[in-house]
C-alpha cells in the first residue's frame, strides 16, 4: 500500500453507516461514501477545467478496493491526455455499448443512494431473472414498445402481476432516465399498462374484533422463545411494521421518555419516526433486555450467531403455531388497530402518524410535521389497556 492509499479491507468492512453519509478517504481523490442505509459507494473527485467534479466508481462489494483504485488510474491517465473522464464515460453508454443493461446498471448506479441496500439487490435481481436474458445486450434504441410488450407478457402469463407492475415501473426509469441523457428520443414503455393486467392488491388477513380475545389468549400461552413472543407484543401494541421490529437495536429506545426512536433508513416512507411505548410494551422490552441486551439486535436469533435478527417469518409462523394461519398477519396487527381506534373516536391524524403513512395530500403532508405526541402517547396507552380488557374476555367466557 502505497503512502497514498489509506484504507485496507478490514478498515472498510468496520464502517458502521450513521445518521448521514460520510467519507473514507483512500487518497488520489478516490474515496469511499458510507450511506446511512449501510451501502458502500466508491466515489472520485477530480477537477477538470477548473470545476470540481465526482465520477461514481461503484458499490462495495462489488467493486473491491483494488478494482477502484485501477478505475482511478484509469480515470487519472484520461486526465492527464485532457480528457473529462465523466464525458467519457457517457459517450461509451452512447456508442455501441449503450444497452439496455448498462444503461439500467448506471441507473441502478444513480438511484440506489436513496434506496436500502436490500431493495437495489431486489431491483437488480429482477432484472437480472426477468428483463436482461431478453434485452440485455440489445442497444436500448432500438427497443420497440412492442418488444417491451412481448417481454413483460411473459411476466404476465405466470400470473405474476405484482412483480409485473413493479417490472414496468423499473423499466420506465431506465428508459426515462435514458431519454434524459440523450440516448433515446422517446420513451417505449410509456402508455403500456393500458394492454396489461394489472395487479390487485389484496388485504392482509386479519380477524374479525369478537376473534381479538383468542389471539391474545394464544399469544399469552403458546410456547415460543422470548424475542419472537415480545416481538409479537411490540407489534400489537404500537402496530409497527414487522421489519421495522426485525432491525431494532436497543439505542433506538429512550425508557425513560417511553419512547421508540426509528431512524429514517429503517422506515419504508425513509423519515423518522417517533414511536410512544405503552406501559405494557416497556415492561416485556425490559424483560428481553436482560437476554438480549449485549446483542446487536433487540429481537436477535437464539441461534448462534447472535449478531442477526430473528427471521422474517418468526413471528408469522408464531400465529401460525397458535392456529390463525389464514386467519391473521403480523401486518394484520395494524389493520385491527387502526379500525378499533377510529371506531373507538380518536382522531385520524394520530393514527395514521402512529401508522407511519404518508399523507396523500402531498403539500399538507410536506408542512405536517407535527407528531402528534402526547395525543399519541394517550391513545396508544389506551390501545394497550384494551388489549388487556379483551385477554380479561377470554377468560371470563372460560
Amino acid at each position: 500500500m502505497t503512502a497514498s492509499n489509506k484504507l485496507n479491507i478490514s478498515s472498510i468492512k468496520a464502517a458502521k453507516p450513521e445518521k448521514k453519509p460520510y467519507r473514507l478517504s483512500d487518497g488520489k481523490g478516490l474515496f469511499l461514501l458510507v450511506n446511512p442505509n449501510g451501502s458502500k459507494w466508491w466515489r472520485f473527485h477530480y477537477r477538470f477545467d477548473g470545476k470540481q467534479k465526482t465520477l461514481s466508481m461503484g458499490v462495495f462489494p462489488e467493486i473491491g478496493l483494488a478494482n477502484a483504485r485501477e478505475k482511478v488510474e484509469e480515470a487519472r491517465k484520461l486526465l492527464a491526455n485532457g480528457v473529462n473522464p465523466s464525458t467519457e464515460r457517457k459517450e461509451k453508454i452512447n456508442l455501441s455499448k449503450n444497452n439496455f443493461k448498462a444503461v439500467a446498471l448506471n441507473w441502478i448506479d444513480l438511484k440506489s443512494v436513496k434506496w436500502t441496500e436490500s431493495h437495489t439487490k431486489e431491483v437488480t435481481r429482477t432484472l437480472e431473472l426477468n428483463i436482461f436474458p431478453y434485452i440485455g445486450n440489445e442497444p436500448i434504441h432500438t427497443i420497440s414498445t412492442q418488444k417491451i410488450i412481448s417481454v413483460l407478457k411473459q411476466v404476465e402469463s405466470r400470473g405474476s402481476l405484482e412483480m409485473l407492475k413493479k417490472l414496468r415501473q423499473r423499466c420506465n426509469g431506465i428508459f426515462v432516465y435514458a431519454k434524459v441523457l440523450g440516448i433515446i428520443e422517446s420513451n417505449p414503455v410509456e402508455g403500456i399498462e393500458m394492454v396489461l393486467k394489472s395487479h390487485v392488491r389484496k388485504n392482509f388477513n386479519n380477524i374479525k374484533l369478537q376473534e381479538l380475545p383468542e389471539l391474545i389468549q394464544a399469544m399469552k400461552t403458546i410456547a415460543m422463545d422470548l424475542p419472537t413472543k415480545v416481538g409479537l407484543w411490540t407489534a400489537l401494541y404500537t402496530l409497527q411494521r414487522t421489519s421495522e421490529i426485525r432491525y431494532a437495536t436497543w439505542d433506538e429506545f429512550n425508557f425513560d421518555d417511553k419512547l421508540w426512536a426509528i431512524p429514517a433508513h429503517r422506515m419504508k416512507m425513509k423519515r423518522d419516526h417517533i414511536v410512544p411505548l405503552p406501559a405494557q410494551a416497556i415492561d416485556l422490552l425490559l424483560e428481553l433486555k436482560e437476554l438480549t441486551g449485549d446483542f446487536p439486535f433487540v429481537f436477535t436469533t437464539m441461534k448462534r450467531p447472535y449478531n442477526k435478527p430473528f427471521s422474517e417469518n418468526a413471528m408469522l409462523f408464531a400465529l401460525y403455531r397458535m392456529g390463525f394461519r389464514g386467519r391473521m398477519t403480523v401486518h394484520g396487527f395494524r389493520h385491527l388497530g387502526s379500525t378499533t381506534l377510529n371506531e373507538n373516536g380518536f382522531d385520524s391524524r394520530y393514527i395514521e402518524k402512529q401508522l407511519s403513512h404518508e399523507d396523500r395530500n402531498k403539500v399538507r403532508g410536506a408542512y405536517n410535521k407535527a407528531e402528534y405526541l402526547s395525543e399519541r402517547t394517550q391513545m396508544m396507552q389506551w390501545w394497550a389497556d384494551y388489549l388487556d380488557k379483551e385477554k380479561e374476555k377470554f377468560k371470563a367466557a372460560l
